[in-house]
């Protein structure tokens, strides 16, 4: 679908008959896949691929072009897994600004996830249109200052799994582990992806350890 290669390029023989796969082979290749599991302060945090350059591209294409038609292509070969593992969870959305959602028309990890069985929760929102990526990391700091919860907005009765696409410190998703403190059952979190130095500082704190998802 990337690339406009038939899907089966460069696909093993087990990948030919995923009906999931929304990639060609050759696609694939260029997608660093990590399936590694880390901690931010006590919450575990799933971590499917690292972000390169191809990856980047992807997003890029996705949500700035407004390519919609490459939701699929992202969290899709793991749904099965992801329902099943997380199937007591409730999935928690990271926010985009309303100038975003304007702008795109479509809010893109709902997109990601639009064939996910597991219910989805949308409690923050976000205060202004600042982009984690481009803040400097003692910027990143004040990401509580960007994102709020909504008033009156009820906990769910179930674990919650907080998404988004990209890890590049950890600040957003602590910012909104921070924001349901209250909440009194497990929390976890699952990127589609997260940049090399956070996977790098992960790793030298000793806190990667091998995940539970499978790419063929």
């Amino acid at each position: 679908m990337l690339c406009h290669k038939e899907l089966d390029y460069k696909q093993n023989f087990f990948q030919y008959f995923q009906e999931s796969e929304a990639l060609c082979g050759g696609c694939k290749e260029q997608l660093k896949f990590l399936n590694v599991k880390t901690k931010l302060e006590d919450m575990p945090l799933h971590i499917l691929y690292e972000y390169n350059d191809f990856l980047e591209s992807m997003l890029f294409q996705y949500k700035e072009g407004r390519d919609i038609a490459l939701a699929n292509v992202f969290f899709q070969p793991f749904l099965t897994k992801l329902s099943s593992k997380f199937r007591h969870h409730v999935i928690v959305l990271m926010p985009s600004s309303k100038e975003k959602m304007l702008e795109r028309g479509f809010l893109p990890v709902r997109e990601m996830l639009k064939n996910c069985p597991l219910a989805i929760w949308e409690p923050f929102y976000k205060v202004n249109n600042t982009k984690q990526s481009m803040q400097s990391f003692e910027n990143r700091q004040f990401i509580s200052q960007v994102i709020k919860r909504k008033e009156n907005e009820t906990l769910p009765g179930r674990k919650l799994l907080l998404v988004d696409d990209v890890c590049t410190s950890g600040s957003t998703l602590l910012c909104a582990y921070h924001l349901l403190k209250e909440h009194k059952l497990k929390v976890e979190a699952l990127v589609l992806c997260a940049h090399p130095l956070f996977v790098e500082s992960c790793d030298e704190k000793g806190l990667l350890r091998k995940g539970s998802f499978s790419i063929l």
